[in-house]
């Protein structure tokens, strides 16, 4: 008999969105649900990756997060710069 060492982690949770994250074996398992009325939680997506390649994930996640955040801070910067008051003219 086999016994189920599923470890699950808490889930990432919006309005209309679930990412749920477990380990079993030596496997990584990513799922993605979304809300439906009167249905609740589907599941939509299912990832297996294997143990090794979540070093490799999380560094694709890390580089793409700080990329999203530095084309947010260079978008605010550039707000900020377009901000400029005009001189009064006296005519």
């Amino acid at each position: 008999m086999q016994i189920n060492t599923a470890t699950k982690f808490l889930p990432i949770v919006s309005d209309e969105k679930k990412l749920e994250v477990s380990l079993t074996e030596n496997q990584a398992i990513i799922k993605l649900s979304t809300w439906t009325e009167d249905l609740g939680w589907c599941c939509q997506k299912t990832l297996s990756l294997d143990a090794e390649m979540l070093d490799d994930l999380h560094h694709v996640i890390a580089s793409a997060r700080y990329k999203l955040n530095s084309q947010k801070t260079e978008a605010e910067e550039l707000v900020k710069c377009t901000n400029v008051l005009e001189f009064p003219s006296f005519s």
